[in-house]
């Protein structure tokens, strides 16, 4: 479906801004005890530097598997999904376990191996926004593909 991709990027620049301007410069001050929080340009401390990209990369994380999970309910029908089409139990099982677990991981062990670090609790309050925000769109964009073509596949 050609209309998700443009949608996917215009999220993905949202998720970039919100992370780098928004989100990790305050993570990083407080965790690293400072005053104000930070510009990029101002990180010259390798451990911050390392620190700004792990929170950067868990934001990045969650956002996506957020995203590229709940877009499987938005172009399964051509209703509103969760409102006037709701997918098999296993399935809404499935999604919303996934992102519970896929979300804990950068506050786990396994996620500070790999390099992430555990998100701020203002970072989820973004999150939600922008998630309803693709939502709405993929919406838009799939009433107007149907709309164009008759028909969702």
């Amino acid at each position: 479906m050609i209309w998700i991709g443009p949608t996917s990027s215009v999220f993905d620049l949202t998720t970039y801004l919100l992370m780098y301007f928004v989100i990790c410069p305050p993570v990083i001050a407080q965790l690293f005890g400072l005053d104000s929080p930070l510009l990029f340009h101002q990180l010259t401390d390798p451990a911050m530097m390392a620190a700004y990209a792990a929170v950067f990369q868990a934001g990045w994380f969650v956002e996506s598997m957020w995203s590229q999970t709940l877009v499987i309910h938005m172009i399964r029908t051509p209703k509103l999904p969760f409102i006037q089409s709701r997918a098999s139990f296993p399935l809404m099982t499935l999604t919303f376990t996934g992102i519970g677990v896929l979300t804990c991981i950068p506050f786990t062990e396994f996620g500070k191996s790999i390099g992430l670090l555990p998100l701020p609790p203002v970072y989820f309050a973004w999150l939600a926004g922008t998630i309803l925000l693709y939502m709405g769109l993929a919406t838009c964009l799939k009433k107007a593909f149907i709309r164009r073509y008759g028909e969702l596949l």
